[in-house]
């Protein structure tokens, strides 16, 4: 039953997949061929004075894609499951329907997982290429806070997507922005290096937001 499921959500992704991956590389390559041109214009020393004392993140490009690419992957996953009430099918499967929903939402987490490593190998990769070893580790922890975003705002959109209440919609909002938006407070390297732990296990607590939804479907609850 669980790789029916994960065909069928694979079957969903599939064009997100694709269209992330051309986006990330597109985007690390620009990275790359940006980083490897300031190097040939100016001296290295000038140019590690400049990423190191004025705190410059040279991938800032990147800040806001994986975010916007959480949102979106919930969007294509859950829709199609409340149009029609598809989801309510999933009460008549021979798994539980939060073991149902929390693998349909463990699918999208690893898909972000996934590419939240390759940005992460492909930074570490160029950093150190150009880089003292303390800025690609100081760039790293800075890059670390906006793949987080991705994942609170994955689990936030699933749970508006899925809950048939506009009022528990909002809520679900209210709750959620904050800690997205905290995690995209200033541009300086290394910002979060005494934090980020404590936002990771905030975020843990948000995979059970999206049972809230379903239970509340099951019980056939609307408002």
């Amino acid at each position: 039953m669980y790789k029916a499921i994960l065909y069928k959500e694979w079957i969903k992704i599939r064009w997100w997949v694709i269209g992330y991956l051309v986006v990330m590389l597109g985007s690390l390559i620009y990275i790359g061929l940006d980083v490897r041109q300031w190097f040939e214009m100016n001296d290295a020393i000038r140019v590690w004075l400049y990423v190191i004392q004025r705190s410059v993140p040279f991938f800032k490009s990147l800040k806001f894609i994986p975010v916007f690419a959480g949102i979106l992957l919930a969007i294509i996953q859950f829709v199609p499951e409340m149009v029609k009430k598809r989801y309510r099918l999933t009460f008549h499967l021979p798994i539980d329907e939060n073991k149902s929903l929390l693998f349909m939402s463990f699918v999208g987490l690893g898909m972000i997982a996934l590419f939240s490593l390759l940005v992460l190998v492909s930074l570490a990769v160029v950093s150190s290429i150009y880089f003292p070893h303390e800025v690609s580790a100081i760039s790293l922890l800075t890059v670390a806070p906006w793949l987080l975003a991705s994942f609170v705002a994955y689990l936030g959109a699933s749970a508006i997507t899925v809950d048939p209440s506009w009022k528990y919609r909002v809520v679900y909002a209210v709750l959620l922005y904050p800690i997205v938006q905290s995690l995209f407070l200033g541009g300086n390297l290394g910002l979060y290096r005494f934090s980020l732990i404590s936002y990771i296990f905030l975020s843990l607590i948000f995979i059970l937001i999206v049972l809230f939804p379903g239970y509340r479907l099951r019980k056939g609850s609307r408002l």
